[in-house]
This record gives structure tokens, C-alpha cells and sequence, in this order.
């Protein structure tokens, strides 16, 4: 079994167990549920020598599709392990939030900056051929912390059925890519960072225990990997930084206990 799997099952049987050791009369404001949509990546920058400005612009990564699982809380009046939060506190949730998208690039032109020591003023460009592929995937794990209002409350549904919310908060990306081709270098490279997220979203109460989320959400992080790049100029291995810029279109099904 692979590093991935492994990942993947301990955070899931923890999620899972948080659920699972809460009694049924505790879990007043608990809600989970699945989520999924595109993944964009724009254009972003490889930073292989920061001292020199030597380094990859115009790179693309390919988009793919996001994946995930929720688990989260509303801070309700009636209360969470027998806590009584005050009234002004339901206008707000959080939640751990994991998800799972494809992260590779293909073989693909982008603009290679030269090293600045040998020009005066911009570096120079030229554009190359970068003929070997990188296949990855991207995991992250965040805090959740969410601002919501609801409207069109009803006895049934005392927030109110349509809930507008803005949110975000802190992850840990981990992240591996494996080159198509690497020589006599390691084919893989993995990369464990921080980052930030932020969504804008609203929740549509189908039930009281079924909800539909739908949802944009940007996701930053600075993964550093050592590759190897087969170009038309030759072959390079290089240690770098990548500034990943993420947008998601998010759809999101929960349950609410």
C-alpha cells in the first residue's frame, strides 16, 4: 500500500471516529458531507534559483477535478456536548475540510528566465520545450471557519431554508509528482506545506437533515519539488517553488444529525 492510501485512510477512520464516539444527544449542530468540482490552476511561476532569478514562467498545470469530505458545526443555541453557546453564536460554523485533486503537468512551452547576472536591467526570455510530463496529486487538509445568515425561516427550519455564507481558513497541502522521465535522479518528489483558502458559497436546506451547497473557493499554496525537465535545449534538474494559484466551482451534498 502506498504513502497515498495510507494517508488518505488514517485521516479518514479519524474524521469517521470523531462522529462515531459523540452520542446521538450530543450532536445537536453537527453536519457532514461529500463535495466535488473543477479544479483550475492558472499559469504560475517556477522559482528554481531565488538568489539569480533563474526560473520557469507561463507554466501550466493541467485542470483536473477536486474531490472531498466535510465535517462540521454549527454553533446552535441548542448546544455541543452539553455546551450552551450564546444565541449570537449560530451566525457562525467551522469544519475540517479534506480534499483530493490531480496536480500534474504536461509537456508544454513556457518562458524560461536567465539568470539576471548575465544582463543589465530585465532578464533575459526565451521560450523552450519542455517534452516530459510531471503526474501528481494535491491533499489538503484545512480549518473551516465560516459567517453565515439565513433567510426564510420557518418552523421547521428556524435558521431559514437559503443560507449565504463566506468563509475560510488554514490547510496543510501535501502533494507528490513523478516525472515521466528522471535519468539516474528519483522519479518522485513530494512536498508537505502550508497554505490558505477562502469560499464564498450558499447552502440550500432541502430537509432539515439535507442540505446543497454550491460554491466558489481559491486555494494558495508554495510547493517546492526537485524534477527533471527534458528540453529542446538540453537537459536540467532543478529544485523548484511553485506558487500555485487554485480556483474551484465547488458543489457540496451534507447531512445534518
Amino acid at each position: 500500500m502506498n504513502s497515498k492510501n495510507i494517508t488518505l485512510i488514517l485521516i479518514l477512520l479519524l474524521m469517521t471516529g470523531m462522529l462515531l464516539t459523540i452520542s446521538n444527544e450530543s450532536r445537536a449542530g453537527l453536519w457532514a458531507g461529500v463535495q466535488a468540482g473543477p479544479n483550475f490552476v492558472t499559469d504560475t511561476t517556477v522559482k528554481l534559483d531565488a538568489k539569480y532569478g533563474y526560473g520557469l514562467k507561463e507554466f501550466r498545470t493541467n485542470t483536473s477535478l477536486l474531490g472531498g469530505i466535510i465535517i462540521g458545526y454549527d454553533f446552535v443555541k441548542e448546544g455541543y456536548l452539553g455546551y450552551k453557546w450564546p444565541n449570537w453564536m449560530k451566525y457562525f460554523s467551522m469544519a475540517i475540510d479534506l480534499t483530493y485533486n490531480d496536480f500534474s503537468q504536461p509537456p508544454q512551452t513556457a518562458r524560461l528566465q536567465s539568470p539576471k547576472v548575465f544582463s543589465r536591467g530585465s532578464p533575459p526570455t526565451t521560450y523552450i520545450n519542455i517534452n516530459n510530463s510531471a503526474h501528481g496529486y494535491m491533499l489538503q487538509l484545512s480549518l473551516f471557519f465560516i459567517a453565515r445568515y439565513g433567510f426564510f425561516p420557518s418552523p421547521e427550519l428556524p435558521f431559514g431554508r437559503l443560507i449565504p455564507y463566506v468563509g475560510g481558513g488554514p490547510g496543510l497541502f501535501f502533494s507528490i509528482v513523478e516525472t515521466s522521465r528522471s535519468e539516474n535522479y528519483a522519479k518522485s518528489s513530494d512536498s508537505i506545506e502550508p497554505g490558505l483558502f477562502a469560499e464564498a458559497g450558499v447552502r440550500y436546506m432541502l430537509h432539515p437533515k439535507v442540505s446543497l451547497d454550491a460554491a466558489l473557493r481559491y486555494r494558495y499554496t508554495f510547493p517546492s519539488y526537485d524534477r527533471a525537465y527534458y528540453t529542446d535545449i538540453g537537459f536540467f534538474r532543478g529544485v523548484g517553488r511553485i506558487v500555485v494559484d487554485q480556483f474551484n466551482a465547488l458543489f457540496r451534498v451534507c447531512y445534518h444529525f
